[in-house]
């Protein structure tokens, strides 16, 4: 059925419990898995960088890029580990841009993935009929099928403790 799934993850419980059922169904058809982590461009202080610099100046781009890498790791160590206990094969990437859709399916394509498996995000009211913008914007873009995993409050994972900038993922 499938053999290469392309699972994005931006670290959220959500996008993580959508990760973890993912690996579920790529155990079941023997599917490799590629996790995908996209960053926004250093435009905002989104990551802290008291640990780096004492004052509040911007970080530089080499301390932007250390930084996603770090929280790249830390956002795919449940994935990571998942896929080690299940026996999937797991090929992790990081991408700094504020596209995040079209990297997202540009990704899956360039890696022969034949699935995007991703998560809704959760929302109230009204806003529970929508997908998220990244989920609708890559449905849209995508030439290849988009499984949008709708996860439920009881399902979400513990949250998981903060790593402060482990080792590097090579940036791609």
């Amino acid at each position: 059925m499938f053999k290469k799934i392309l699972i994005p993850t931006d670290g959220s419980a959500l996008a993580t419990q959508a990760a973890l059922e993912g690996i579920e169904l790529a155990k079941k058809v023997g599917a490799e898995i590629v996790c995908v982590f996209v960053a926004g461009e250093n435009q905002a202080a989104v990551f802290d960088f008291a640990h780096v610099k004492p004052d509040n100046s911007w970080p530089t781009n080499e301390e932007y890029k250390q930084a996603v890498k770090g929280a790249a790791k830390e956002f795919m160590t449940p994935i990571r580990e998942a896929a080690s206990a299940a026996g999937v094969k797991l090929d992790e990437q990081t991408y700094i841009s504020n596209s995040p859709a079209l990297y997202i399916v540009s990704a899956a394509e360039k890696n022969g993935c034949d699935l995007i498996y991703m998560a809704s995000r959760g929302r109230a009211g009204w806003e529970k009929m929508l997908l998220g913008s990244v989920a609708a914007q890559v449905i849209t873009a995508s030439p290849i099928p988009v499984l949008v995993f709708k996860v439920k409050q009881e399902q979400l994972p513990p949250k998981t403790q903060k790593i402060a900038y482990p080792d590097l993922i090579p940036m791609v």
